[in-house]
């Protein structure tokens, strides 16, 4: 009875069963190896995609773009090049004729292709000027009091920029039949204008000299794609002159006791080469059968600088001067640019 009553007076039983409940204790979960091999593996093939990209865009990409640039320009000269062979054909048909009409295309394109997703297309500026540029020859002929004062100014620049960004920036230009690429470390003149100067004997030379009147309006085309210029003859005439002289008709000898040559341009340097070799090549002597000067002309264009190039040839020494006009109309045609 005494044991009896101890055990419900101390509850052992129920307090076994509160210790039970209380112990119990929850397994911990083990962790998964191949959860972990997953997701580092994923991290890895991001990193290894990453880096390829991050390659691909410093290191391919830069001389994919560059290939491109140099392709284009190297196209644009071709082009260029056609745009003169057609203006000659058309002259050399006005001289032969006295007339032409025959109208030629010739495609310019603007810039350079891009890289989808990578690089943007390059941007090229197209610009037909007539109203800055112009060439200007004068000089005197005539015999006794029969003396005339000549003088003729033709003008236009058709040229395309492209403002490269990983080539050369580069600058072509067609200017009185005369092909010329500027960059940044200088200009050269890729083909020679209708210039040419034999020697017929000890002092005495035959000239012939082209001017190229380019007629229109002052046009601008930036962007993409592919513009047309059309060029159309409208007339051509060749005069030989064979009494130059160094007196002019209202008795002032320095207007024009001389033949002039003078070109406003862009490319002062350029010019100044062609020229020059042009004229000492036939065996003329700087300063005593002729000269060349470059002057910067005050607040013509606000971006570019540009000069006059004037060439000076003493006329006794000319037998036979002979100057071809041509005046071509120029006008664009879009063939998908942008």
């Amino acid at each position: 009875m005494l044991r009896t009553a101890f055990s419900q007076m101390t509850g052992s039983s129920d307090l076994s069963n509160d210790t039970r409940r209380v112990t119990r204790l929850k397994p911990h979960k083990k962790w998964d190896n191949e959860g972990v091999a997953s997701t580092v593996g994923t991290i890895m093939a991001l990193m290894v995609f990453l880096a390829f990209l991050s390659m691909f865009t410093s290191q391919y990409v830069p001389v994919w773009m560059e290939e491109n640039e140099a392709s284009h320009m190297a196209d644009a000269y071709g082009q260029f090049a056609s745009l003169k062979q057609a203006i000659d054909m058309q002259v050399l048909v006005g001289t032969l004729q006295g007339t032409s009409t025959v109208s030629m295309f010739s495609p310019i394109k603007l810039g350079a292709d891009g890289i989808p997703m990578f690089a943007a297309q390059t941007a090229g500026t197209l610009s037909i000027y007539r109203s800055l540029s112009y060439n200007n020859v004068s000089f005197c002929f005539g015999d006794g009091d029969s003396i005339i004062n000549y003088t003729t100014n033709t003008g236009g620049t058709i040229k395309l920029y492209a403002g490269n960004r990983y080539y050369i920036p580069q600058e072509l230009a067609y200017e009185n039949d005369a092909l010329i690429i500027k960059q940044s470390d200088g200009e050269y003149m890729k083909a020679t204008p209708q210039f040419k100067v034999n020697q017929v004997g000890l002092y005495a030379y035959e000239i012939s000299f082209t001017q190229i009147d380019l007629r229109g309006d002052d046009i601008n085309y930036i962007g993409f794609g592919t513009r047309g210029i059309k060029t159309s003859m409208m007339s051509t005439y060749t005069t030989t002159y064979t009494n130059l002289t160094d007196v002019n008709a209202t008795g002032d000898p320095t207007k024009y006791s001389n033949l002039f040559i003078n070109q406003t341009t862009w490319y002062p340097d350029a010019w100044m080469t062609s020229l020059n070799q042009t004229l000492a090549g036939a065996g003329m002597a700087w300063g005593t059968n002729y000269t060349i000067t470059s002057t910067k002309l005050p607040n013509t264009d606000p971006i570019d600088d540009l000069y006059l190039i004037s060439v000076r040839i003493v006329p006794t020494i000319i037998m036979r001067f002979s100057l071809t006009v041509a005046n071509v109309e120029v006008s664009t045609s879009e063939t998908g640019a942008v």
